[in-house]
């Protein structure tokens, strides 16, 4: 196992291990301890592995871990069906993922154009690039411009301050877009495009630190964003996620809202102050 890869299988079970609950395993815990979460010898004995080599796996210095040491940690932690899959992933060896289109892919921009204003739009990458955009979308969003660097979301959440202004449950987005980032890119902890971004992004964000040290995985194809925008004041969209099909990676994100409501109108009124439609969409 590359040593990256291994350290990130350590950082990844000592994450699950420290948040676990002991109780949950029927382990009762008598005064203070130093640490939260299990003990190494508590989750080596759930697991049915000897403390030395559980101790190794968190070390990142273990040989590669057998599918069924792998299995018998992931039931041991109780983890979900994302996070067991991650564990997999960084257990096994590196497997060649497909080719990932560098620029937005032609089936992303057809499904971008098929969307109707004033629904807004944008097509993202596993690293939150933001490849192609829609009017309505770069009207909400303020880092939605052409420039010399593609946009990012993330870059957006944690260094840009206008996005706690913007995003009312900043926090919530902050947390949601990290342990997507990490779910997204967990079969490649070594990719050196995620490592750059990574480092960026630690430099920069002790939020961003802390929550990426949480190793926490989520996969969100819907849901709510609640914004608040210097035009319209606060209003809540709903939100939904799409893969873009023979384009691996790829992703629209599409924002709406039901017909006569106020967050409708909302996405009316910053349709109508943003660029015409020849400028509708970039990339």
């Amino acid at each position: 196992m590359a040593g990256i890869q291994a350290a990130e299988l350590g950082s990844f079970l000592r994450s699950r291990r420290t948040a676990f609950d002991p109780g949950t395993a029927g382990i009762s815990v008598e005064g203070v301890r130093r640490t939260a979460g299990l003990r190494r010898a508590e989750i080596a004995g759930l697991a049915g592995v000897s403390l030395g080599y559980y101790t190794r796996l968190e070390q990142g210095r273990a040989p590669h871990p057998s599918p069924s040491v792998l299995s018998a940690l992931a039931n041991a932690l109780r983890l979900t069906a994302d996070e067991r899959e991650h564990l997999f992933a960084l257990g096994g060896d590196v497997r060649l993922l497909p080719a990932e289109p560098t620029e937005l892919a032609p089936g992303a921009r057809r499904m971008l154009e098929l969307l109707s204003v004033p629904t807004a739009a944008y097509v993202i990458n596993r690293y939150s690039d933001v490849l192609a955009w829609n009017t309505s979308a770069a009207a909400i969003f303020g880092h939605l411009t052409e420039g010399p660097r593609r946009p990012n979301n993330l870059r957006y959440v944690f260094t840009e301050p206008e996005s706690r202004r913007r995003f009312s449950d900043w926090a919530d987005i902050a947390a949601d877009s990290v342990a997507h980032l990490r779910a997204a890119t967990g079969q490649r902890p070594d990719d050196p495009v995620l490592r750059r971004l990574v480092a960026e992004l630690n430099a920069g964000s002790t939020a961003f630190r802390e929550l990426w040290d949480d190793h926490e995985l989520r996969h969100k194809v819907s849901g709510h964003k609640y914004l608040h925008h210097p035009l319209v004041g606060a209003f809540t969209l709903d939100y939904a996620v799409l893969a873009v099909p023979n384009a691996a990676g790829q992703r629209l994100v599409a924002y709406s809202a039901e017909p006569g409501t106020a967050a409708y109108r909302a996405l009316e009124r910053l349709a109508d102050v943003s660029a015409p439609p020849e400028t509708a969409f970039a990339g």
